[in-house]
């Protein structure tokens, strides 16, 4: 699936250390908007460092979202 709007937050980077294999990691969220009559806002999340340089993504940039839709079962829900 694909999405294409401005982005309208970069939230803060979030990073740790994995308890199961003792490497760091990094992700962060964007928020983007969708025009249309009814515009709508999608959040979606980078995962690696190497990947969050990469993509550079900033505020009010127009872009493309690329994605698959996936879930799991977690404690019931």
């Amino acid at each position: 699936m694909e999405l294409s709007g401005k982005v309208i937050a970069v939230l803060p980077a979030k990073s740790g250390v994995s308890a199961r294999t003792g490497n760091n990691w990094m992700t962060q969220q964007y928020v983007i908007e969708i025009p249309g009559q009814y515009p709508k806002k999608m959040v979606f999340e980078v995962f690696g460092e190497d990947r969050i340089k990469q993509f550079n993504i900033l505020l009010n940039a127009e872009i493309t979202v690329q994605f698959d839709i996936d879930a799991s079962e977690y404690n019931g829900k």
